[in-house]
């Protein structure tokens, strides 16, 4: 939306068009980026109660009223739950527990300072006694889970790989140190049941689509090989023992393959095993390399937006870090399905058509 013309309504100064603007996403205010940091909440609370919108026929005495009439409550959160009004620091309500904001510990720490970070666990220790031991953010690991704030990853500082990895920050950082000072990792067992769709949900969608069209052609080649060829040697062998009436062994068993099938139809019987063989090997190298590579891709995508943005300040980068890195669930879920639903239609597909 153009809101060239339009006035801000903390300093009623008229917006231009290569002004900094931001806007609010509950009623539509904008406003100048340093007037919004300098009141740091939208001014309007009386319209987001009401679910009304901003109008821009509201003038500078308009504003000064409703700003003067909401100055009792600035330093106020109201629980969304509840009602209760708390102070501006709290992290959960004090009257009936439920968060004031999105449940900051399953994310990452890097925008809190260590005031705001012991005084954000010591609500959780008070909010319930599940926190009191069972949360390991809250008990003294950190805001980095241990790992030293002035660490660098081989050029990119912590905070930066806390920005750009977004969720789940607080499992890789640690994860990121050891591999760089001791180049061991531990295994992803997202990445181990996933495969090809965990590398999307992360955004390395080149590797992404390399695992799950190798996973795709091994899957509908074991199918294909087993539907065709092997059922029906198995079948035969199987009718053959059958009509003969004897218990082998194993032994036996293997013996009697040999001397009634080719070296060719015992290839193709042992095909759809090796054809699985191969799925698992893709699936735990996935798991055994997949946080190395997720390091080596965080590190080398830092790097290029820095070099790209030399002069951007650490608030201005970290968005770029972060819009660039963090997850993309829905395409994640999309190749998984996609990937299963050919995979079976093809397993379908061989068994109508035989």
């Amino acid at each position: 939306m153009d809101f060239k013309g339009k006035n801000c309504p903390v300093c009623s100064e008229k917006f231009k068009e290569d002004d900094d603007v931001v806007v609010c996403p509950k009623c539509g205010a904008p406003y100048h980026r340093d007037c919004f940091a300098e009141k740091g909440k939208c001014i309007f609370p009386d319209l987001h109660k009401q679910g009304k919108a901003w109008k821009a026929t509201l003038n500078s005495e308009e504003t000064e009223d409703i700003e003067e009439n909401n100055e009792d409550d600035k330093d106020l959160v109201v629980c969304r739950h509840c009602g209760h009004k708390n102070s501006k620091d709290s992290i959960v309500c004090e009257k009936c527990g439920d968060f004031l904001t999105a449940p900051t510990f399953i994310g990452n720490f890097a925008d809190m300072d260590e005031e705001d970070f012991e005084n954000f666990k010591e609500q959780m220790r008070n909010a319930s006694p599940m926190f009191q031991s069972g949360n390991f953010y809250v008990n003294g690991i950190g805001q980095y889970n241990g790992v030293d704030k002035n660490e660098n990853f081989e050029g990119a500082s912590v905070e930066e790989a806390t920005h750009f990895v977004g969720s789940n920050s607080l499992y890789y950082l640690p994860i990121f140190s050891r591999i760089k000072k001791f180049r061991t990792s531990r295994f992803n067992f997202a990445a181990f049941i996933f495969g090809g769709g965990w590398y999307f949900y992360r955004k390395q969608y080149l590797k992404g689509t390399l695992i799950t069209l190798l996973t795709m052609i091994v899957t509908i080649a074991q199918s294909f090989v087993d539907y065709f060829w092997a059922n029906e040697l198995f079948e035969n062998l199987e009718k053959a023992l059958s009509e003969s009436g004897v218990a082998l062994s194993y032994t036996e068993y293997y013996n009697w393959i040999a001397q009634n099938y080719s070296t060719q139809q015992i290839a193709i019987m042992c095909l759809p095993y090796i054809f699985w063989l191969i799925r698992l090997a893709i699936i735990v190298f996935c798991g055994i390399f997949a946080n190395k590579g997720y390091y080596k891709h965080t590190v080398k995508s830092i790097k290029k937006i820095k070099n790209k943005n030399p002069d951007l300040e650490n608030k201005e980068l970290f968005k770029k870090l972060t819009k660039k890195g963090g997850i993309n669930l829905g395409l994640a879920a999309m190749i998984v399905t996609c990937e299963n639903i050919i995979c079976m239609a093809a397993a379908y597909f061989f068994t109508t058509i035989k």
